[in-house]
C-alpha cells in the first residue's frame, strides 16, 4: 500500500501514522479521513477510495500550497470504512477513545477526571 501525506504530499508509512518530510500526523477526524483517502493499494482495490492518477494529482495541488479536496461521496466512504474497521472487534474502551480525535479534547477529559476524583 502507497500512503501520502495530506500535508505535504509525500509519501509517508501509513495513513495514521506521522509523516519523515513534514512530520505531521492526522489529529482531527476530518484528517485523518483525508489521510485515508490519500492511500492507495494494488493488490486490494476495494480499499482505494481515488485512483492512484487522482492521488497524484492531489499530491502536486498540496505541493503548491492548496488544500485537499475530494467529492463529498469520497469522503462519505472513507468515512463509513473507517466506522466499519473500529466497530470490528475493537476492544470497546478503545473504540471510544477512537472518536475522539484531537488530542486536546482527551487532556480535557482526563482532567475532568482527575477534578473528579480529587476534587471534593
Amino acid at each position: 500500500m502507497k500512503s501520502f501525506c495530506m500535508y505535504c504530499g509525500n509519501s509517508k508509512p501509513d495513513a495514521h501514522q506521522i509523516c519523515g518530510s513534514c512530520f505531521a500526523i492526522p489529529e482531527t477526524h476530518k484528517d485523518l479521513i483525508y489521510s485515508i483517502i490519500m492511500c492507495h493499494s494494488p493488490d486490494e482495490p476495494h480499499l482505494n477510495f481515488l485512483s492512484i492518477g487522482e492521488i497524484e494529482e492531489l499530491c502536486e495541488e498540496i505541493r503548491k500550497g492548496n488544500k485537499v479536496e475530494v467529492s463529498p461521496q469520497v469522503f462519505s466512504q472513507a468515512e463509513e470504512a473507517l466506522s466499519a474497521v473500529r466497530s470490528l472487534g475493537s476492544p470497546q474502551l478503545i473504540s471510544k477513545f477512537s472518536r475522539i480525535s484531537s488530542p486536546m479534547v482527551m487532556i480535557m477529559l482526563a482532567m475532568l477526571l482527575v477534578g473528579i476524583i480529587f476534587g471534593a
